[in-house]
């Protein structure tokens, strides 16, 4: 499963501004907007797991460790035009989110802030691994079925989750594209 978060219109630089600045270095400003666009990309994805452990009880850590990413740019006639980035990840087990077990048998788990509950004819433990949290199917003991929370692309297909992403791609956008025009006038990109 995977999550797609595209951005089609990125910050509030003027372009046009950015053509004139640039207008003696070849490419310039599809270079100036390309190399912005990795570094906000590279920004976003960095600060999904915050974004995600704001919503959901998983640390950030814990959500990294089960994701894979890439970051693609779309340019068309010599002009950057959509930043995606690509987020792929398995079902996350539901031990790695807040759960609470008792003695007395009783399981209860929070995945996303706010809520929670009681999984009944549940429990947690080490099976050919770490701790796991199963579920008895039917009344007898067996068979069990292993519990999971969210896979990555699912939590990271959260509206709060996309807008914040996609703000944090647009400030990054506007702080980066004046040192990348620097960086091409000074003869250093290129």
């Amino acid at each position: 499963m995977s999550a797609f978060i595209e951005v089609k219109e990125v910050g509030s630089v003027d372009l046009e501004r950015i053509n004139k600045i640039l207008a003696g270095v070849e490419g310039g400003a599809y270079k100036a907007a390309y190399w912005a666009l990795q570094r906000a990309g590279a920004k976003a994805k960095t600060e999904a797991g915050r974004f995600v452990a704001e919503e959901y009880v998983i640390s950030k850590g814990g959500f990294m460790k089960n994701v894979s990413t890439s970051i693609d740019i779309k340019g068309g006639g010599g002009s950057v035009t959509a930043l995606n980035i690509t987020f792929r990840g398995s079902v996350i087990p539901l031990i790695e989110f807040n759960v609470k077990y008792s003695r007395g048998g009783t399981l209860s788990a929070q995945v996303k802030r706010g809520g929670g509950g009681t999984i009944q004819r549940a429990f947690a433990a080490r099976v050919y691994g770490p701790m796991r949290v199963f579920e008895r199917v039917g009344k007898k003991r067996l068979p069990v079925e292993q519990k999971f929370g969210p896979s990555t692309a699912q939590m990271m297909a959260n509206d709060k989750i996309v807008d914040a992403m996609t703000e944090v791609i647009k400030e990054t956008f506007d702080e980066r594209i004046e040192h990348e025009i620097w960086r091409l006038l000074s003869g250093i990109g290129g």
